[in-house]
């Protein structure tokens, strides 16, 4: 099993300022992210209606169209929230009407683990569930960014604005681990807990820049890995003197040691490039740029 990460609260770490902030959009961006909010919101309600297949049938009328939308707006906490809500009801459809037991210790952070621990009540679809109340977290902080880029300052707004910006704290937190684990990667088949943990915090990120660039290297580093782990039958094979045909599992793959050697070496390579491209991503969001 992976090494445990620290559940993070919303308040265990500094706030700071979003990495740019969503009032420096212009109006068209503003129009189409006030557009995305209005087709979550439709999406919001078919979920909350629980009638079945109601969550997919919404769906199915806004994807794929709402990725290309939101891929096209300017780099924001408003983007990163709108691009999470849009990646976790596209899931949350997509899984409707599975039966998923939940695992609430798997969540690393605070608030998707109380979300996680609501969800595990339900008698349905708890997996289902806990996609859309992540979704609908993370619409309601796009509300709030959009409201603020608009000049909105009531209480409300403000408040929500302060608690996604610890978010983010636990964001940058999180993702530091994730590179720490990416970084100890040894080549070895022991690494599979590492990538197990890398995969938890993954899934406990916001779809950002950060987010993007830390799964390219997640890939490229399970790839390496693949790639070495079938090289070690062949060269650890013992050919039984009396059977020389004994066959080599590369061989039964078409594939031959320098061959899966170059291919890991390649995807570590990539694994590396990505690994700094976004431990430099991480400080600059921490710096507020």
């Amino acid at each position: 099993m992976p090494r445990k990460v620290l559940l993070l609260t919303l308040l265990c770490l500094h706030v700071f300022a979003p990495g740019v902030d969503a009032r420096a959009a212009g109006s068209k961006d503003l129009k189409r992210a006030g557009a995305v909010v209005s087709k979550l919101k439709r999406l919001e309600e078919a979920a909350a209606s629980r009638a079945p297949g109601a969550l997919r049938k919404a769906a199915s009328k806004v994807y794929p169209g709402l990725f290309s939308t939101v891929s096209k707006l300017k780099d924001s906490d408003l983007k990163t929230d709108l691009s999470t809500a849009v990646a976790l009801y596209d899931s949350a459809a997509r899984d409707a009407g599975g039966r998923a037991r939940l695992d609430c210790s798997r969540e690393l952070r605070e608030s998707y683990s109380r979300l996680c621990r609501e969800a595990a009540a339900s008698v349905d679809d708890g997996r289902a569930d806990l996609l859309a109340a992540k979704a609908r977290l993370h619409t309601r902080f796009a509300e709030a960014e959009l409201l603020h880029a608009r000049g909105v300052r009531d209480e409300a707004t403000l408040e929500t604005l302060k608690r996604i910006r610890a978010e983010r704290s636990t964001d940058i937190a999180l993702a530091r681990e994730a590179l720490r684990a990416l970084k100890e990667l040894t080549g070895t088949p022991a690494d599979s807990d590492k990538l197990e943990e890398v995969g938890l915090i993954l899934a406990s990120l916001p779809r950002g820049q950060v987010y993007t660039l830390l799964r390219n290297a997640f890939d490229a580093s399970r790839d390496a890995l693949c790639w070495q782990s079938r090289t070690l039958p062949s060269r650890a094979l013992v050919v039984n003197v009396n059977s020389y045909a004994s066959p080599d599992p590369l061989r039964i793959l078409d594939t031959r040691d320098d061959d899966a050697d170059r291919a890991a070496l390649s995807n570590r390579r990539a694994a590396l490039k990505f690994i700094r491209r976004a431990e430099e991503a991480i400080e600059n969001q921490n710096r507020g740029r």
